[in-house]
């Protein structure tokens, strides 16, 4: 039978459409792996915060169970390649070891040795969050001290200023305090490898108990190698950030000095990232 007209059947897609589609999965694609992205950085820094609280509460119950002060110190390290940085958490505590040493012009001020509390596991926050404080080390309240970036400066020597320790001090009661009220020490160090001396840089140790006066040496507060012990920058206010983020949106090589550095840290984290704060009377963390 002959009909009028043919039936054509198509079979495939024609190239217009091909290339359609194609621009659709690549649009798809491209929005799920930021979305990855996104959602991987959130759980990353989810996971450091829990922690952080942990370690936190681990500090408070020991100095209220041993009725002695208690320091968690954030220290920075390399990881096994030496290419990025990591931060151990470091539970420390203080057996009555304080010495008095003249500052100059007749000006006594004591100073506490913390050690590492012994058989408690380090905690680590993988690389790429760091933790901060107020500088209330030396009254700089409304900067955030940063530690240190050791990639920077382990590469090229001096290739970025400095950065100091910060660490959260409990009571013998569990409160959260910012000096030593039984030695009255405000200048306190962790002898973190328990050698009796306080390293500050490759050339530069103090012997424990310290002189008096006190050997002319720069900033104490900065941590200017790896292994360094500078003085810890106690603070009842934490930030815990996205450090790669902060570095990729900055101007990294205007960082000429310390100031500026700390001034960049200081607008990111005020900007984007919540703080960890402390029940006044029992010193709890509070999110």
């Amino acid at each position: 039978m002959n009909f009028p007209f043919s039936i054509h059947r198509r079979n495939g897609f024609t190239l217009v459409e091909l290339i359609v589609v194609i621009v659709i999965m690549s649009i798809l694609a491209g929005f799920s792996a930021i979305a990855y992205r996104e959602i991987a950085a959130d759980l990353r820094m989810s996971s450091a915060i829990n922690t952080v609280t942990a370690a936190l509460d681990n500090a408070r119950a020991m100095a209220i169970k041993n009725n002695r002060y208690v320091m968690t110190v954030f220290r920075p390290r390399l990881d096994a390649d030496g290419t990025e940085q990591v931060i151990d958490i470091v539970v420390a505590e203080w057996s009555g070891d304080s010495a008095n040493a003249n500052r100059g012009d007749g000006d006594i001020w004591t100073y506490d040795r913390f050690t590492p509390v012994v058989g408690l596991p380090v905690r680590t926050i993988d690389g790429g969050v760091n933790v901060a404080g107020p500088g209330y080390g030396t009254g700089d309240d409304d900067t955030w001290w940063v530690s240190t970036y050791l990639p920077a400066n382990t590469v090229v020597s001096d290739n970025e200023p400095f950065g100091s320790l910060v660490g959260v001090l409990y009571s013998p009661e569990g409160r959260v305090v910012v000096r030593n009220a039984e030695s009255g020490a405000d200048r306190i160090w962790v002898d973190f490898n328990n050698d009796g001396d306080q390293t500050i840089n490759a050339v530069e140790v103090v012997d424990w108990p310290w002189p008096s006066p006190l050997p002319s040496i720069g900033s104490y507060f900065d941590l200017e190698i790896p292994d360094g012990e500078p003085f810890i920058s106690m603070t009842h206010i934490l930030a815990v950030f996205n450090e790669t983020e902060c570095r990729s949106s900055s101007d990294i090589s205007s960082w000429t000095s310390a100031g500026l550095r700390d001034n960049a840290y200081t607008q990111y984290i005020d900007t984007t990232t919540d703080r960890i704060q402390f029940n006044r009377y029992s010193g709890v963390p509070l999110q």
